[in-house]
């Protein structure tokens, strides 16, 4: 529940960053909107949805968040940790709630010590970030709000 609406707000900022005048969408982003190949969506899906999580987080809570907690401490590890995985993640626009997102899983970390459990909510977030691109392409459902 709290994942799906951590994807939703995230959708949220991206459309308000779009209300600037700024394109939002990742090159990733706009070949799962626009590929007709389904191989291709196929894979793509279970990239970002499986291969990703489990990577990721085996880099940022399994190294980089210990290895800085070493020399600052939890607080300063998990936004040290935030940035570097947002950063990674190579969007400006996305920036920040890729950061919030990571500053999440450092905390769930800190408090389970289980990179299980990242895995899942990370997991869960792109599951549902994919099933929102999914339903707005073949379901016809627009992500933007009505005017």
């Amino acid at each position: 529940m709290w994942v799906l609406l951590g994807a939703l707000n995230a959708g949220g900022y991206m459309q308000w960053v779009e209300s600037l005048g700024v394109n939002s969408t990742q090159d990733s982003v706009k070949l799962l909107q626009e590929t007709r190949d389904p191989v291709v969506l196929v894979l793509m899906a279970f990239t970002a949805v499986i291969v990703a999580p489990v990577c990721e987080e085996i880099v940022f809570r399994g190294y980089v968040y210990p290895a800085a907690k070493k020399f600052v401490g939890p607080w300063c590890a998990g936004i040290c940790s935030a940035l570097v995985f947002s950063a990674a993640h190579g969007s400006l626009v996305a920036l920040f709630p890729i950061f919030i997102l990571g500053a999440l899983l450092a905390w769930i970390y800190e408090k389970t010590g289980s990179l299980w459990a990242t895995i899942a909510v990370h997991l869960c977030f792109n599951g549902a970030t994919v099933a929102m691109q999914f339903a707005a392409r073949f379901l016809n459902l627009p992500l933007d709000p009505p005017p």
